[in-house]
């Protein structure tokens, strides 16, 4: 093909890549859609899956004249694919249309750059909307298990709990504004709270009504969807089934054998080496153990922080940004046990993100998990992901991803180990690596139980008791969030693993590579392994040439 040729199909590219984006824009409340309201109904997903498919037979079409385009059009495929996905589960669980609304609260409130009357403008206008928000998800509750309907009355009672938190904030929050429009806006949040606690009470009143309703529990296992759960791995996340069934177990074992290996080779003194994994936990807390106020872990977590910082300057590409250390959200605090990565306004330049730690359960936030968060949710790790992903020229979907879970987790859990070097000072350091690793097979084991073999959740709360040494508000807040966020559990270490393989295979050097991984640091599995096997001028091809049309809106 001539290169007048490939310049036109760059444009073609570039346009379809902003249409396959455009289609869930309304649902997610993107950009031209942020203040109207999306009434769910299951009409409304069968137009949203035909536009999808739709787009997904002309991608097979589009010509393919050398392996960028190809590797951009099989990308294309994994990304209209996972939507699909991603549809059916989105209609199964009316509760995410629910979590809109704490989404909404927190951005717009807490971390939104723009104009202070401009973000009053957007609250007010999709609050006004929520009764029809309300009554579209109501219109899916005859589709709705039991347990996700216990969902939707969990996600309004967090909702109502934002808005009387928002409602305290607003002059810090809006500042600025008169008097009146900050009246106007506390009347919109208590309005807000009522409106969810009515809905909870309907969602409970449903629930109760039904046969089993009221008899949810944590010690009945619950009959597996194996096929939605193999589909749901493969399609929206990029993970085998078959392969962790093949080989959890053993990483298990390995990552537990590890553990005691790296512990026997420390100077523990008086205290007798470890022979199960509630010994080696109870090492890292006598050694490495918390802080002994919330102050404390943040004054802690900014140093390492600075260290993580500098080092990950030598690896990667990084913009100018800054990353904020707060308290977990209150919307996250049941299932984020310990910390986290929670992005920040794109708008902003420079670019701010903000990690959090759990002051709730800050005494279970030992040493090796601040060190820890500090390298995986930062430097080399979400942080950077998601200021690359902003500022890069890539094409929009490739910045959204597609079965992109396990690079983007497998990506930070690798660097845990990439930098242990920084923290020489902590003999115990290397273990608590080692026990994140056993951790996060561990992840995949419970997994399985939940979904694959319908094992009871205090099974698998007893199993990270057993395996972690957790205490049992940490293992239950393990298992929420796996309940929550099905399947994602297990892309830590299968993409870690993955990658390990990747980089054994290619020869890369450390930094070459961990350029590489955020470089483009969503896409699938199998997307980067072709990026990986592109010429070097193909791959700046690919990482410049095919920008987002969507740049700057």
């Amino acid at each position: 093909m001539e290169s007048t040729d490939k310049t036109n199909l760059v444009e073609v590219y570039r346009q379809f890549d902003g249409r396959c984006v455009k289609v869930g824009e309304r649902m997610a409340y993107r950009r031209e859609y942020e203040t109207e309201s999306f009434v769910p109904s299951m009409a409304e997903k069968e137009d949203m899956a035909k536009e999808y498919r739709g787009l997904l037979e002309e991608a097979k079409t589009l010509p393919t004249p050398d392996p960028v385009f190809t590797l951009l059009n099989l990308h294309f495929q994994d990304f209209l694919n996972a939507r699909l996905s991603d549809l059916e589960t989105t209609f199964v669980r009316p509760g995410r249309f629910v979590d809109g609304f704490t989404g909404l609260i927190d951005f717009v409130a807490r971390q939104d750059s723009r104009p202070s009357q401009e973000r009053l403008n957007i609250l007010t206008k999709r609050f006004a909307g929520a009764d029809q928000v309300w009554e579209g998800a109501k219109s899916l509750f005859p589709h709705t298990q039991d347990d996700k309907l216990k969902e939707v009355a969990e996600a309004a009672d967090i909702v109502g709990r934002m808005a009387s938190q928002a409602k305290a904030r607003v002059a810090e929050d809006f500042p600025g504004l008169p008097e009146s429009s900050l009246e106007t806006l506390r009347k919109a949040y208590d309005e807000m709270g009522n409106k969810v606690a009515g809905w909870a009470q309907e969602a409970r009143k449903v629930l109760a009504q039904r046969p089993q309703g009221a008899k949810v529990s944590d010690d009945v296992g619950k009959e597996p969807d194996i096929p939605r759960f193999r589909a749901l791995l493969q399609d929206e996340l990029g993970v085998s089934l078959d392969a962790i069934l093949k080989w959890h177990q053993e990483e298990v074992d390995k990552t537990r054998d590890e553990c005691f290996e790296i512990a026997s080779k420390l100077n523990l003194g008086a205290t007798p080496h470890p022979k199960d994994m509630a010994g080696v936990a109870d090492i890292l807390n006598k050694f490495e153990g918390p802080c002994d106020t919330p102050d404390e872990m943040f004054v802690r977590m900014r140093g390492y922080l600075d260290r993580a910082q500098a080092e990950c300057r030598k690896y990667i590409r990084m913009p100018e940004e800054h990353v904020n250390v707060i308290p977990t959200p209150e919307q996250l605090k049941d299932n984020y046990p310990w910390g986290g990565y929670y992005g920040g306004c794109p708008r902003r330049r420079p670019m701010v993100g903000e990690t959090i730690l759990n002051v709730d359960n800050y005494k279970a936030v030992t040493d090796g998990w601040i060190r820890m968060c500090a390298v995986h949710e930062c430097y080399p790790g979400h942080h950077m992901q998601w200021v690359r992903s902003v500022l890069d020229p890539l094409p929009e979907t490739v910045k959204m991803g597609a079965k992109g879970v396990p690079l983007f987790e497998g990506t930070a859990h690798r660097s845990e180990r990439l930098f242990e070097h920084v923290f020489p000072d902590d003999p115990f350091y290397p273990l608590f690596v080692a026990y994140r690793r056993h951790h996060t097979a561990t992840r995949i084991k419970a997994d399985l139980w939940l979904m694959y073999f319908g094992r009871p959740i205090e099974d698998v709360v007893q199993l990270y008791m057993d395996e972690l040494g957790f205490d049992r508000w940490t293992a239950r807040g393990q298992v929420k969030a796996q309940e929550l966020m099905v399947g994602y559990f297990n892309c830590y270490y299968y993409g870690m693993k993955r990658l390990e393989e990747l980089e054994a295979k290619y020869g890369y050097d450390k930094k070459t590579f961990t350029e590489y991984l955020f470089s483009i640091p969503h896409v699938s599995l199998e997307t980067f392994e072709r990026f990986l096997e592109l010429y070097p001028e193909d791959k700046r091809r690919l990482l410049n040439d095919f920008p987002s049309v969507y740049i700057g809106k």
